[in-house]
This record gives C-alpha cells, structure tokens and sequence, in this order.
C-alpha cells in the first residue's frame, strides 16, 4: 500500500491500483502452477530411455536468473575497463500524464495526497502499458542517435517501477570519455523532444541517491546497476515484490533487462554452466579467480565458439566463428534452423549443441520424447 492520505485511499483509481499489486502477483502464481500442472501429469524420456520427473521453483528460477544477469554485467564492466571507457546512467521517466498521483516530501517520505489532473488515461494498466512501450521507443530513437556518434558503446537497459507502479527506465552507457560531451548534448536533447524528466544519479559521493550529470567511477556504476536487476528473496516481501513484477511484465510483455549483445550469449552460459561436470566446473571457477574476473568473462576469452545457422527462407547457410580453437580452454559447436516470422523478426530452434572441455566431450544435447496419457512427443 501508498503512504498516501485517507482523502486520496477512498477514490476509485486508488482502490483500482490497490487492486493491481494481488492480481500481478495471481498471475504469476497462475503461471508456476500451470507449470507444475504440466510436469507432475509429463515426464521426459531422452534418447537412451532414461526417464525424469521435471519440477519449477520460482524462488530457485530467479536466483539462477538474476546470478546469470550479474555475470554478464561484471563482464560488460571488464570489457569496458579494458577499451578505457566510462560509465554515463541515465533515468528517463514519464511525463506527468501518465502518473495516477501527486505526491509531497512529508515527514521525510512521499506522500501521496490527491489525484492528479493530468492523468490522461481511463486506467492506470492503460499508463502502465502504453508507458512502457513508450519510453522503448524514446530510448530506441536515443540510443540509435548515439550509436551512430560514438566509436564504442556498452549499454544496459533495466525498467523499474515507481511505487505506482508507472514504469521508468535506466540505462548505463559505457563510451569514451571524449565522447560524454556528445552524449550528454543527445540526452538534452531526446528528453526536451518528448517532455521527459530528466533524473541524474551520481556516483560521486557516498550517498549513492545524490545528484549529479556524469558519473566517473566504473565499479560503482555497475554496483549501482544490480541494485535494480537482483533481489536476495531473503523474506516473504522480496518474494512478493518479485512474483508482482513477474506477474506485471507478463501481463504487458515487458523486456525488464536488456543489454549488450556479447559473442558469449546468456542462454549459451546458462547451458555451459549447468551442464559442467563438478571437476571441470571447480577448474575453470578457479582459473577464473586466478585471472582476476568471473566466469562469463573468463569463458569468453578462453572459448572457441562455431555456430552453423540454417536459413529456412532462403535455403541457405552460414558459419559464425569466434575465438581460436587452438588456444581454448572451451570449445562450443551449435547448429540452428532460423524463418521468418509472420509478423516480422525470427524464430529459431537449435538442432543441436556440443560443448568440451580440452577438446574432451562434456555435454551433447540430446532429443527427448514429452510423454503424457499414453501419448509421445518428440523435441
């Protein structure tokens, strides 16, 4: 519930938000349970006819999740440090008209008081939704500006929501510092186009929530990232407050994390790290610590990748290569079928994926059979 005024609690568009945390929150219960529905009535068979129960936790899912998401953004950081680049963050949050509120500092907190004229929308889902893909499309146009200006960029995109629920967006760059000038002049610019409030954060001082334009410090600037993308789920309120996001950002297809894209991607690490054999895994963690840096970073300037990617469309093919097969400690070979979608963009499915660890076999993905009633699928 809103810090907010007895006056504001008894109006129907309060009582509408005070309704939409418990609904988010339903629907993602809604969601595990259809998936635990599914895997205590299937079983997986793979090709040797081994067969598994599957399960889904939440709480497990999203500590795996947001351990992964960190990995790649120390390794953003390091790559980063390396070409002497500097972290820019930046807030873009909405205009006043899609806020249901209006609020003072009392006693220290925001308190909500009364409704805000401005609002310009019938409810506050129509805010959140059309807000989001608003502020995508700003940060789009923005970042396309910038890309176009600047000789090297890094970037991490992470949406959070006011206590509102409205979403807003921040965004750490990572540039030449020759060039903060030409970004900064860029961020004036898209923020007076669009009427958005611009909100500075600095890493300057101690208090991290003071004010400020350019922000200097690397560690700090990526410390400051992970506090919008982790939770440590240590209580029932963390769990809460995450199973409501999860809820909201399926109820609006939101992409909450976006960023750079690496020649290691994260569902490639997400296979590697799971699939590692105990040994190998305690190797390669060490050598990692050894080098100074953590496994995504390691894996990535330790590992030959090839992926063969299959053109449906145009019935073609093509290999993508990427580090040398000589010096890994890595080698990774994936073969994937890639057509068009309907509405535009691509859809793919991976045919197969190898990994080995000094040239010695560690993983295969194997085909599976769902069975269910009698009934058998093949993956």
């Amino acid at each position: 519930m809103l810090y907010s005024s007895k006056r504001l609690q008894a109006t129907k568009r309060y009582k509408e938000f005070s309704s939409l945390a418990d609904r988010y929150y339903k629907i993602s219960l809604e969601k595990e349970h259809a998936q635990q529905s599914f895997f205590k009535n299937n079983i997986i068979a793979n090709s040797s006819g081994e067969c598994f129960q599957m399960y889904h936790s939440f709480e497990k899912y999203y500590k795996v999740y947001t351990k992964s998401i960190e990995q790649k953004v120390y390794t953003i950081e390091a790559l980063a440090k390396e070409k002497n680049l500097v972290p820019v963050f930046i807030t873009l949050t909405l205009p006043s008209h899609y806020h249901p509120f209006q609020s003072i500092e009392y006693k220290g907190k925001r308190l909500y008081t009364s409704l805000n004229p401005d609002f310009r929308f019938d409810s506050i889902n129509s805010a959140i939704d059309e807000g989001y893909h608003f502020l995508n499309e700003v940060y789009r146009i923005f970042y396309k500006r910038i890309q176009a200006k600047v000789r090297e960029l890094f970037f991490i995109k992470v949406f959070e929501l006011h206590k509102t629920l409205i979403p807003h967006l921040h965004a750490l760059f990572y540039i030449s510092k020759e060039e903060i000038r030409i970004f900064s002049k860029h961020f004036a610019k898209i923020c007076a186009e669009f009427n958005l409030i611009e909100t500075e954060i600095s890493f300057d001082n101690a208090d991290e929530d003071s004010f400020s334009k350019v922000k200097t410090n690397i560690n700090r600037a990526s410390l400051y990232m992970m506090k919008y993308i982790t939770k440590n789920l240590n209580d029932n309120r963390d769990i809460y407050e995450a199973r409501v996001l999860d809820g909201l950002k399926r109820e609006y297809k939101m992409r909450m994390i976006t960023m750079s894209n690496l020649p290691l991607s994260l569902s490639d690490y997400r296979v590697i790290y799971h699939n590692l054999d105990e040994e190998n895994k305690e190797k390669l963690l060490l050598e990692a610590k050894d080098s100074g840096v953590n496994l995504f970073t390691y894996l990535l300037k330790n590992m030959y990748q090839a992926t063969v990617i299959k053109d449906v469309d145009s019935n073609s093919k093509h290999l993508i290569q990427f580090g040398k097969i000589e010096k890994s400690r890595v080698q990774f070979f994936k073969v994937k079928t890639r057509m068009e979608r309907i509405g535009g963009g691509y859809s793919t499915t991976v045919e197969s994926l190898t990994f080995f660890v000094e040239h010695i076999q560690i993983y295969k993905k194997e085909k599976f059979q769902i069975i269910k009633r009698g009934q058998t699928n093949e993956y």
